[in-house]
This record gives structure tokens, sequence and C-alpha cells, in this order.
């Protein structure tokens, strides 16, 4: 080899050794800007930074109730809302006497878990701390149904929901809410002891349902946001035998308004309102039935009563095809017992 060639060697590699260093430092500036980038939101947006790594927690209060006191709210749900999020907003809610626990869920690396937001991807489930859904699921257990608000859209989150509800069949009254009727289709072919709910939260959406008769067929009731119903919508949803879950009320007189328009459950931050709505009253209160003659099995006990009741506000009767019972969305072993039972002073 010339003296000529071997300088021409030795020059590219010259170049290719300066370019591959370049490149290292270039990707350590990278990796280092983006790890303070992430400091940074850490530091000055803690709660996009509590999002990534636990997903938000819920925002459970009490406020004492200041609005004067309906007669009677016996025929409504109380739902805490997103306190399945954590398992100490579960418990807590469940000590006030919340009859439905409501979990966002979301998926992580194949797994499901409580959270409001997905995590992003690429921080994995090493650092992801938000409770597995299997945890929350049972620290619900006291609760007479579980509610699952669905927070992503794929076929394979759909697929590791419908393999867990699957896994845990006949164990737990269930609740699925999703803004999309075709997943709800696949839950009511798959699971169909489920109950579907259409997520309602927007004028658009509520269109939907005026506009596909089909839904009816698919459909056990709509969680809608309460300032989506009026009386006229409220009457068309009792019409059609929808159950009505309105979202997220924490004054009580709205509340009452709602209740008096013939609303079947309210999702609650205010853990004085779950305490008015849910749980027990002095050892009297069972939960009063909203549905019946629905045919579907919950462990061994089946929801057949053999007369369609009164919607408790309204005075209609409701449709038998939509019916079920307050004791039917408990599980076998808790038949809608709640820890924490109603004083009569200041709640009647």
């Amino acid at each position: 080899m010339t003296a000529s060639r071997r300088s021409n060697w030795a020059s590219r590699a010259k170049r290719v050794s300066a370019v591959a260093e370049a490149s290292v430092v270039a990707l350590a500036i990278a990796v280092i800007a983006a790890c303070l980038a992430v400091l940074g939101v850490l530091a000055i947006a803690p709660e996009r930074g509590e999002e990534w790594t636990s997903g938000l927690r819920p925002v459970q209060f009490y406020r004492e109730l200041e609005a004067d006191l309906l007669d009677d709210y016996a025929g409504v749900f109380a739902v805490a809302h997103n306190s399945g999020d954590t398992i100490p907003a579960t418990l807590e809610a469940l000590s006030y006497g919340a009859d439905v626990v409501e979990v966002d869920v979301v998926s992580l690396d194949g797994k499901l878990y409580a959270a409001h937001g997905s995590p992003p991807i690429w921080f994995g489930d090493r650092f992801f701390r938000g409770p597995p859904l299997e945890r929350v699921w049972i620290a619900a257990a006291g609760a007479d149904a579980i509610k699952f608000d669905l927070k992503e859209r794929s076929a394979d989150f759909h697929e590791l929901v419908l393999r867990f509800l699957a896994e845990r069949r006949g164990l737990r009254r269930v609740i699925v809410v999703s803004d999309n009727p075709d997943v709800l289709r696949i839950f009511a072919e798959r699971e169909p002891a489920v109950l579907r709910f259409l997520g309602v939260g927007s004028e658009d959406r509520f269109r939907l349902i005026e506009e596909d008769p089909s839904l009816v067929s698919v459909v056990d009731g709509v969680s809608v946001r309460h300032t989506l119903i009026d009386e006229e919508r409220a009457a068309w949803l009792e019409k059609q035998g929808f159950l009505t879950l309105a979202w997220t009320v924490n004054d009580l007189e709205r509340v009452n308004a709602l209740v008096l328009l013939g609303v079947d459950a309210i999702t609650t931050d205010n853990l004085a309102i779950v305490k008015l709505l849910g749980g027990e009253r002095r050892g009297e209160r069972r939960l009063d039935r909203i549905r019946t003659s629905m045919d579907v099995v919950v462990g061994n006990s089946a929801a057949a009563p053999s007369a369609t009741p009164l919607n408790a506000r309204t005075g209609k009767r409701r449709s038998p095809a939509r019916t079920l019972t307050h004791s039917s969305l408990a599980t076998p072993t808790t038949a809608g017992h709640h820890p924490a039972s109603r004083s009569a002073a200041g709640q009647r």
C-alpha cells in the first residue's frame, strides 16, 4: 500500500471517528435536554408529573350541604367520582356509603391500571405508580357495583378489559362506560351480564342516541354530563327505558333538581352527597328498586322480581327491558351493606 493510500485511509478513519464522537455527544445532549425538560415539567407543573407517575388523584372532599333536603333520595345511586383511581380514595368513598366506585381504566405495557389519563408509553410500568386494576377491584368489594370508564380506544385495550372481566365473571356487578357504541356492542356480545352505558359529554353525543334507535337493544343507560339534562331530555330517556347517570354534581341544589327530573344515579366528588344518596339509613334502607325483571345472574342469584316498579320521583313505570334491583347490584356476600350508616340528624 502506497503512502498516499495509507494517508487516505487514515483521513477517512479520522472523519468516521469524528462523526461518531459528534453523534455520541449530540445524543448525550439530547438525553440531558430531555431529562431537564421532564424535571422542569415536574417542578413547574406538578399535576402533570403526578399524571405521568401515578395518574391524577381523585378530588374528593367533604362540604356541608346548605340547600334544603328533599323528602326522599332512596331511589338514586351515589357514584363516587374517580374514587377507584387510588386505593385510599376507594376506601374513603366506601366509608361514606358509596353505592358505585368509579374507576378510570387505562393500560400500560399490556397491563390494566386505574388512572385518569393514559401514562406515557416511554415512562414504562417500572416508573408508573398508579394502582393495578386488580387491586382496585379487591379494594372496591364493599360497593354494590364497580364502574369502568374506558379511557383508551384501541382494540388491544378493549381485549385486555374483556379478558379481565371474563376471569372474574359473576363475581361483581360491573358497569362499563364508553362513548363508542361499537365498543358497547362488543361487550354486549362477549360479556352480556355487564351493564353498558354510553358516555355522553356533548350535544353531538346526545343527538347520537336520539338518532340511532338500534342503541336501545345495546345500551342499558347513559352516563351524561349533568348540564345536558333538562326536563324534556330526562323524559325522553325515561321513555326509552335508559338508566340515567348524571356527572359530575357537587352542589345539593343541582342534585335536588336532577332527582326531581328522575335521574337514577349521580356522580359526585362531594362525600357529603355520597353520604346523602348512598349506603344505609339507620339500618332501614335497602337499596330500593330502580330496575327489575332483568334476566341477569350475579353469582347464584338472579334479579327477577314479579312486578315492574314505579320511578320513585316521577311516578312513571319503568320498561321491563331496562330494569335492575339495587340488591342485584351487590354481590351475594355484600348484599348492599356499607361500613358507614347515616345519622338521622342533618340528613332528614
